[in-house]
């Protein structure tokens, strides 16, 4: 749930950067919320140096916030990221970095869940949707088509149905 605060500065301060459309937050600014790397954004201009910036491979606490943010379990994450539950594990113990395909998905997911906060206003929301299956992507649980970037795509594209009030 949205709460807005005062802070002594007379600043609001915004705790679901889903709701700040509006407020001067970027799509750009909630990816890099979610994949936890604002000590790297100041690198970032666009959504293409994102994607540069994953072909050399996030570091592992991109996994971890992404995991957090999306109380996604080892094996869910790793299916959508195509690595097993024990390499996710093992990644995490010894502190590895995801590969360029591993952190391109986790971008990929990361903008699913930009337009699901933005669609839905609200994380449980959008997991309960993400959970209960769905006449448009063919009678399949959203969840269970992240694991693909066609399958993300899909996702995404009904997403964009529902925001625009398309039956869906």
């Amino acid at each position: 749930m949205t709460e807005y605060k005062k802070s002594n500065d007379n600043k609001s301060e915004l705790n679901e950067p889903a709701m700040a459309y509006g407020l001067g937050i970027t799509t750009l600014d909630l990816l890099i919320d979610i994949l936890g790397i604002s000590n790297l954004a100041k690198k970032l201009k666009n959504s293409l140096d994102l994607l540069k910036m994953a072909e050399n491979g996030f570091p592992i606490k991109v996994l971890k916030n992404l995991q957090k943010r999306t109380q996604f379990t080892n094996r869910q994450i790793g299916i959508v990221l195509d690595m097993s539950e024990s390499t996710v594990q093992r990644r995490i113990r010894d502190n590895q970095k995801l590969d360029k395909k591993q952190s391109e998905s986790a971008v990929q997911l990361a903008s699913v869940w930009v337009k699901g906060l933005e669609v839905f206003e609200d994380e449980d929301d959008f997991r309960t949707w993400l959970n209960t299956e769905n006449q448009a992507l063919g009678g399949n649980k959203p969840i269970s088509l992240l694991h693909s970037s066609i399958g993300r795509e899909e996702v995404k594209n009904v997403l964009n149905r529902i925001a625009w009030g398309i039956y869906s």
